[in-house]
Parts: structure tokens; sequence; C-alpha cells
């Protein structure tokens, strides 16, 4: 009786929630009985959970995160459908159509009201910001397990759309919740019985409550994103094709600028990201990224609303208003094909203001995500903010400078002996050298005529020999050609060989000797290690560490052969790979460098901060003088 009791409750369990320790799923009434069903994603370790309504145009209806033990709200109008009129918040799709649609030489009532477009001699009907949002959707898949939490709600072709969108379709959205970050993918597909292309953009009417604290003058929150353009409007208030000039940036308050009126966003030169900051230390980015991206000019923010209406919009678009009649920009898809946008949401609280270890200090903070931190023999470092694509240098400690702008996400660097850099860059997909004069030199991106995948790392021999790390990141939307991860090794001459393919390459170094190199294994917690002849070339494989205390990430050698290696801290390893300690710091390091005038400080990229902290080893610099150290200018 008892077993059958047992099984009988987790039967009755399974459909409203399930999963254990960090990650959940779970279903109740949105605001109460008689109130629509929600789907609840639960990360108890990250403090965040994230509501989907799927009867109710599959919206994100809550996104709540823990702030000093708090739970706080940030959606507009959460889980509330008691408002029928005016701007309802939350985060509803915008698809097939962003804005209103309009036939040339007209114009609606409104600014967003119903409007039209011509296809194949005849006149549709098209809702502003399409009709997505407004018909309910279908649960398909909840699952909840180590990884991460998630829900798949679907939208098909029915009687219902095809008197606005005569195209056979299913429109996925994948909520997924995992170590504290919030993924949405829709995906696209177009119906095998399709005979001709279809078409459509895309977007989320998210709207944000602000303050997003109690006590916070809601004027003196801050907007930023790297926009160069904004999309002008006539008289009526409709996108007239004209631009200017328009960065955010710089953190604006909300207090500053009117968006009462919306503001199109577009020109990104990186991956686009709006970033709400609370003056108490609540900060909220918003980000997306496609299968494929559009010709310029398209709106990839559509920020709306401000301190006097209480709710901010950086409605998240890949198009522009009434795309749908002016045939630009827009996703065309063929008969059996898919395509994907992806929106991501990043709730973050300011670091620990105490060191985890003795000595440990912060450098510098308030960056998007930094790495590839490199030692410049000018006396400063310098490293990647890959969200801004910025190469930073920093002279002096909280004062940050420009290196190199609109870096296509740069990632991981690196110096030669001449004192050029090099650099790894995310969405260009190469490896490339910044010369002296300002040139752009590529040294890789491509093997066997494919393009490669995302380098990540990279480092440089004193006779110029390179060897980058190259993964295919599984959370990527890109297309990787070439199938596999791997390590390579580019000669002076440039010629491009394969060292080596593992799951997930990430740092790479070099012993001072030149003799070895030494390629962090993220995926499978290891270092391998390669002896290296005069020409460069890669041989004798072999495990050097392995089972390190979380993924490892950047890694340098001291003079003495010890090893550093970005991990859950930096953890520090004999020449003969046995472990000595590991530094804790607030955040968890991807990278560091060795620094100073005697090379005796690492300095630490760590999420947001630069880190640094005293070491009792002699640093190296492979691009320094022949004993690794360096003595005055010598050009970086």
């Amino acid at each position: 009786m008892a077993r059958i009791c047992i099984l009988l409750f987790l039967c009755l369990a399974v459909p409203f929630g399930f999963g254990q320790a960090r990650y959940s799923v779970t279903e109740e009434d949105a605001a109460g009985a008689g109130t629509p069903k929600v789907v609840v994603l639960h990360d108890a370790v990250g403090g965040v959970e994230a509501a989907v309504a799927p009867s109710q145009g599959g919206e994100l209806s809550s996104f709540r995160v823990k702030f000093k033990g708090e739970w706080v709200e940030l959606l507009y109008h959460a889980r509330d459908y008691t408002h029928p009129q005016g701007f309802q918040g939350k985060g509803p799709v915008l698809w097939p159509a962003v804005g209103v649609q309009f036939p040339l030489g007209q114009f609606p009532k409104s600014t967003c009201g119903d409007g039209s477009y011509p296809l194949n001699g005849k006149t549709y009907p098209m809702p502003c910001h399409g009709f997505a949002k407004s018909l309910p959707w279908t649960e398909v898949n909840r699952t909840a397990d180590n990884q991460g939490a998630s829900v798949t709600v679907e939208l098909r072709d029915s009687d219902r759309t095809r008197p606005f969108y005569p195209f056979a379709f299913q429109l996925d959205a994948t909520f997924t919740l995992s170590g504290g970050l919030l993924t949405i993918d829709y995906t696209v597909k177009s119906d095998p019985a399709n005979t001709e292309p279809m078409f459509f953009s895309i977007g989320n009417h998210i709207g944000f409550k602000i303050p997003f604290l109690p006590g916070t003058d809601a004027a003196a929150m801050t907007f930023a994103s790297p926009s160069r353009q904004q999309l002008l409007r006539n008289s009526l208030g409709f996108v007239n094709g004209d631009e200017a000039p328009r960065s955010f940036e710089t953190p604006q308050r909300l207090g500053d600028f009117d968006a009462r009126v919306a503001i199109p966003l577009a020109g990104y030169k990186s991956a686009p990201y709006a970033l709400l900051t609370d003056p108490q230390g609540l900060s909220l980015r918003v980000s997306q990224q496609s299968t494929s991206s559009l010709e310029e000019p398209i709106v990839r923010f559509n920020i709306y609303g401000g301190p006097t209406v209480g709710y901010f919009s950086p409605e998240p678009w890949f198009g522009v208003q009434n795309s749908l009649n002016i045939g630009k920009p827009l996703v065309h898809l063929t008969a059996g094909n898919s395509w994907t946008w992806r929106v991501q949401l990043k709730a973050t609280g300011p670091p620990p203001e105490s060191p985890k270890s003795a000595g440990v200090e912060r450098f510098g903070g308030n960056f998007g995500y930094i790495e590839g931190p490199v030692w410049s023999k000018q006396g400063f470092v310098i490293f990647s903010d890959m969200f801004d694509s910025k190469i930073l240098k920093m002279p002096q400690a909280n004062h940050p400078e420009i290196y190199r702008d609109d870096t296509n996400g740069a990632n991981g660097n690196a110096m030669d002996v001449e004192g050029r850099l090099y650099s790894c860059e995310r969405d260009g997909r190469r490896v490339v050298r910044l010369e002296k004069d300002g040139r752009i030199t590529v040294i890789a991106s491509e093997f066997e005529g494919k393009r490669v995948n995302d380098p990540n790392d990279v480092v440089v021999r004193r006779d110029g020999q390179v060897y980058f790390s190259d993964p295919a990141p599984k959370d990527s939307l890109q297309h990787f050609e070439l199938g596999y991860a791997g390590v390579y090794h580019v000669t002076p001459s440039g010629h491009i060989s394969l060292v080596a393919k593992m799951p997930r390459p990430n740092g790479v170094t070099l012993t001072p000797d030149g003799h070895t190199l030494y390629v962090a294994d993220t995926m499978q917690r290891k270092i391998l290690a390669y002896d290296l002849d005069a020409e460069g070339n890669a041989s004798h494989e072999r495990v050097f560490i392995s089972d390190i205390d979380g993924g490892p990430d950047g890694l340098r050698v001291a003079a003495n052969g010890n090893v550093y290696i970005a991990c859950r801290g930096v953890a520090i390893y004999t020449p003969e790979g046995k472990f000595i300690k590991m530094i804790e710091f607030p955040e968890t390091p991807a990278n560091l460098t060795f620094g100073d005038s005697d090379l005796k400080t690492i300095y630490v990229t760590a999420r947001t901060s630069v880190y640094r902290v005293r070491i009792p080893d002699q640093g190296y610099l492979l691009y320094g003088d022949k004993d690794g150290k360096y003595s005055g200018y010598r050009g970086a």
C-alpha cells in the first residue's frame, strides 16, 4: 500500500513540479484562482525565477531575482492580466512583424494601429507587432535536471493565422534557466508545403518596472547600449528612412532623455545588448543573437518609456517598422528550413566588497565581460571587454582607456617581441594582429577552405610561431563549417596547421623556453601538453594536469615553471603538475597575466572586474627580454 501511495504521489507530481536541487519546474496560477496558468522555472542557487504563460501568447510573464536576500520582480505588470488597456508590460513576442505595417503612401490612425501589406496580388491585414502575442500557445515540453530548467511552447499556423499570414509555419519558444541566465530561443520553421519563401521580422515587447528597487529615483537609473544610429521619425511619428548618430555606449540617466516616443536604435558593431542599472547595484542585461544577419539599417533595440510612466522597455528587435511593405530588412526562410533568434536576460548585483584571499585587490570594475589580459612593456595592463567590443588599457586603478575600438568581440590577446597585439575575434571569427600604424592584419580566418569557429585564446613564441584555440561553443547559433573544435599553429609565413582536436579548447600558453605548449580543455577539466620543435611543430600529446577545480580557462607559466590557471580561482601547480594552492577571488576568473615592474603580480580578469594580487614567483613575459623580464619601454 505504501508503494502504491508513493507511486501515485509521483505520478500526480510530474505535471506540476519536478527537478531537484538547484533547478526545478512548477505550474501555478498567475495570480490566484481563475487567472491564467504559468509554468515557472526555478534556479535556487542563482536566485532567479522565470514564469511563462502559454495561453497568453506564450509570453514571459514574470522575471524575479534575489537581491540582498529579497525577491525583486523586474517585469512591469508581471503576472497581471487584469489591465486590458494601455501598456501591458511582461515579455510578449512580436511576430511576424515588428511595429505597424502600412502600404506605401498611407498612414494608419496611430503609430501602433492595425495595418496591412500586399502579397501575390492580395492585401492581408496585420496587427501592430504581429499576431503571435494575441494567440494561445501550446506547451510541448518541460524539463529540469542538473544543467537547468526549461519549457517549450509553440504556435502553429491555423485558421486563425492564415487570414493574416498565408504560410504554413511552426514557431517554438524555448525558455531555459541555467546558471542564473534566462535564454529564450525563438525558432521559426517553414513548412515543406510552402511554395515560396516565408518572410518575417521578430521582436519582444519586454517591459521592466522602474525603479528596480524601493527607494531609488527612477530618473537616476541608467541605460546603456552600444548603438551608433537612431532611425528618425516624421511629424506623424513614423520611421521615415532617415538616420542620425545616437549612442548610449556611455550610460545615460533615464531622466536625461525622453523615450515616451520610442527610439529605434541601430548601427551595432558587435553583439547587441541593452543594460539597465539601478544605482543601488542591481543591473539587468538584455542581449540577442540570431542564426543569420540582415543588412543595415536594422533596429536591434526599440527603447520606450521612462520615469514618468513607471516602466522602461528596451525592446529587442530584429527588423524595422513597416518591413512587410518596404520589403526589408526581412528574414526569408525557404520551405523546410528553420531560423532561430535568441534573447538572453542576466541580472547581476555588485561584486562582493571583501576579497576571498589575502591581498586580492579590485583594480577596476563595472565592465561587461572581460578577458584576455596582457601586460604592456609600457607598464600597464591591457584586456578585452567582449560585450562592449573594446580592448582597454588601464595605466592606473579604475581609469580604463580605449586601446582598440570595434574589436568584433575580441577575446584572448597576446603580444609578440615587437610589441604588436594579437587578438581572437569572437564575432569576426578570426585571429588578427594590430600593427604599429593601426592597421589590422589577419593571421588566421580559415583552415582548409572553411571558416574557423570562434577563436578564443592566442599565444606567440619569440620566433613568431602563433598558437590559438578554436572551440565550437554549443550555445552559439553560428554555423560552424569545420564540425569540430581544435588548436592551431600558424607559422611566421602564414601556413596554418591543426595541432589537435579536443572537446573544448580554451586557454593556451608556452613554457619560458618555448619548447612546450599548454592547452586548457575546459570540458574535461584538464591541461594538455605538447612538445614543440624548432619549426614550431607539435608532438607528443599528453595530459599534464587533470581534475582541475572548475573548468580551466586562461593560463600562464612563471619563470620557475609554475603554472597559474584561471579556474574556480587561480590555481598554482608545479612544473611537474602537482597542486600548490588556490587563490580565491570575489568573481570567477577567466584569464590572467603577470604584471608590474618586477612581474610579481598577477592581473586577473574575472567577469566584470580586474583584480590583482602579489605572488611569490617571478613572472615571465614571452615577449619580454630574453630572461622574460622587461626593462623600460619596448614599444608596446
